[in-house]
């Protein structure tokens, strides 16, 4: 197609009549007339002004012929997107095989219950985007924490009173130690993580922050003597740890944080 068929083709598709591309460019119906039927050809400004009027570019004006539009391409899936969805399918056939093979020996309750780690993690592989890892010790931490409450009622609070030491064998200290250092590393961890991200908070709310952890160390439950249930009781003893563990951490990041605040 002719540079002058061209013109008069988008000139009709503007439902504009020569005068009025004429007017809109600044030149007379004739040249306009003289464009179209291939007499003459517009200057280079005059091109320029005919491609921003059309909406064309000045390759699809000159020959004629329309680009066709670039075929945006698939966006690739992060690496770490990636490799958290492979983590999560193997930790769900994790969980499945724990089950399936405790299931057939009997004991479909205690593979359900040993399963649950592998599908939480599983879960936040699937839903958190960032820091996973550390989310997923967090949460394993804490199912430990509350189990183990439960089936051996082990406090790594008990190393600091000496009296009831007579009560405890040498594996609950192991156990007591071994605990001490999983939380260490968990706050470790969290501080390293949001040592940068963490959003710098006033003074007045780590005093309040840090009023609150002091509270929850010393808080009071009502015991199965008064009346709790002791399954319950166990329960929320551990929970109220694990909150305390975790305010901790997040005040002494938002703390360090604070510190290393640059000054203005």
């Amino acid at each position: 197609m002719s540079l002058g068929a061209t013109i008069s083709r988008l000139r009709a598709e503007k439902k504009l009549s020569q005068g009025e591309l004429a007017d809109a460019l600044g030149v007379s119906r004739q040249s306009v007339s003289k464009w179209e039927t291939d007499a003459s050809i517009p200057e280079l400004d005059k091109l320029v002004k005919l491609s921003q009027l059309f909406g064309v570019t000045l390759d699809e004006l000159v020959t004629g012929e329309t680009l066709p539009e670039p075929v945006p391409s698939p966006v690739p899936l992060p690496r770490q997107m990636h490799g958290q969805k492979i983590a999560a399918i193997i930790l769900l056939c994790m969980a499945f095989l724990v089950w399936l093979v405790l299931a057939a020996l009997g004991g479909p309750l205690e593979g359900l219950i040993l399963a649950i780690p592998f599908l939480v993690c599983a879960v936040i592989c699937f839903t958190v985007k960032r820091r996973t890892g550390l989310w997923c010790a967090w949460t394993l931490y804490g199912i430990a924490d509350i189990f183990l409450y439960f089936s051996t009622s082990l406090r790594w609070r008990f190393l600091f009173h000496p009296a009831v030491y007579e009560y405890y064998s040498g594996l609950h200290f192991i156990l007591a130690f071994v605990q001490i250092g999983v939380m260490a590393a968990l706050v470790i961890g969290t501080m390293v993580s949001f040592r940068e991200s963490v959003k710098i908070l006033s003074q007045k709310r780590l005093a309040a922050g840090w009023m609150l952890w002091a509270v929850l160390q010393f808080i009071p439950l009502p015991t199965p003597s008064h009346g709790i249930p002791a399954n319950l009781y166990l329960f929320l003893s551990a929970l109220l740890d694990f909150a305390g563990l975790a305010l901790f951490a997040a005040l002494l990041t938002a703390t360090i944080r604070a510190l290393r605040k640059p000054k203005s």
